[in-house]
């Protein structure tokens, strides 16, 4: 008997503007192992709008990348941007089962999406009762519109995989943030204050930085509870080296990647491209804090998660932590798992903080 189980994994796949992540994984007990994971770039144009806009040439992109992890399962999950889903949460009677909540559903969702209801998907999921009445129940609305999904839907198909489950980037990165809470730093809310991982004041933020947006998520108690998308990212870094130094953005994303620019590069351009995504990220913290609900004071965020292509930039965490004072670290949910032979550690350790969608979707295998 194998020790790690196989049955019909599903295949992780996050489908980004400029690549292809993808992630499997198996389960003993409760400890995971990554069986394969691969990154593929996407030539540019082939997403465009945080959709898939050639489905053939992404669609070959995941076969390569499969074939690179030497993945054999044809059942897979994506998700579609956060940006791109719509969230309510609206009350209905306590006495409603699932089928009763699905027929009035798409009335009530009505009230809420500014598109023709037969333009989008529509899904729910069954909370408590509601503060407001003990004869209400909260039900938590889901809304994209079906391009979103067709598209991605096309692309496994055409990759010749299955599509199993279609998510959101927000949900997978919380099912990924439930494995790096043991790694965090145990700081505390100040005077009195409460753990970490306890403390119902005490926040997580990630963020999330890709090649043409900064997503910050702030987590408590592991749910996503906020979101602000920022277009900037690494490509900003990519463009000031392709005008510094003369440059093609080809020949200028290969530099960023080996580091190999210029003697001058770190302290003409890196260092302040640091400061300016550390500056960033506080602007995002500012916004949510100027909300009523989480006034800064009350609430906390003692610990900042660093994920996507930006998190690889050597000595960011250092900078954020200087710059917001907030105790930085590096996202790595594969930290506690095991890994199969043809699995590189210092590849997979490389490349942890790209991959935490694809690992968040991964792990719908064992829901």
């Amino acid at each position: 008997m194998a020790l790690f189980t196989r049955k019909e994994p599903i295949l992780g796949i996050d489908i980004g503007p400029s690549a292809v992540k993808l992630v499997e994984l198996s389960r003993s007990g409760s400890r995971f192992r990554v069986e394969g994971y691969a990154i593929e770039p996407l030539g540019e144009g082939m997403v465009e709008d945080r959709n898939p806009t050639d489905t053939d040439d992404v669609a070959d992109a995941i076969k390569r990348a499969c074939r690179r992890a030497g993945i054999r399962g044809r059942r897979a999950a994506v998700a579609v941007p956060t940006s791109s889903v719509i969230t309510r949460t609206v009350p209905m009677p306590v006495e409603f089962k699932d089928s009763d909540i699905e027929t009035n559903i798409a009335i009530e969702a009505a009230q809420y999406i500014p598109y023709p209801i037969e333009e989008v998907y529509l899904d729910f999921e069954a909370k408590g009762l509601s503060p407001a009445s003990n004869e209400m129940r909260e039900v938590m609305l889901v809304a994209t519109r079906k391009e979103n999904v067709d598209t991605r839907d096309a692309t496994l198909k055409n990759a010749g995989l299955t599509p199993a489950i279609v998510d959101v980037e927000a949900y997978a990165l919380e099912n990924a943030c439930r494995l790096l809470l043991d790694s965090l730093p145990k700081t505390s809310g100040g005077e009195g204050g409460l753990s970490l991982t306890k403390g119902r004041d005490s926040l997580i933020a990630l963020a999330d930085i890709g090649a043409s947006f900064t997503t910050l998520y702030i987590l408590q108690q592991d749910r996503v509870i906020f979101t602000r998308e920022q277009r900037f990212g690494c490509d900003q870094l990519t463009v000031r080296i392709a005008e510094t130094y003369g440059l093609s953005r080809e020949q200028a994303e290969q530099a960023k990647r080996s580091g190999t620019v210029s003697d001058d590069y770190p302290t003409v351009i890196l260092e302040p491209f640091k400061q300016m995504l550390a500056e960033q990220i506080g602007h995002s913290l500012q916004f949510f804090f100027s909300s009523d609900q989480f006034v800064a004071g009350r609430y906390t965020v003692d610990t900042l998660v660093l994920s996507g292509g930006g998190a690889a930039l050597v000595g960011l965490d250092r900078v954020v932590a200087d710059v917001l004072n907030i105790a930085t670290v590096i996202a790595n949910p594969f930290k506690n798992m095991a890994s199969a032979a043809r699995v590189s550690s210092n590849a997979l350790l490389r490349d942890a903080p790209l991959l935490l969608i694809a690992c968040g979707l991964a792990l719908r295998s064992f829901d």
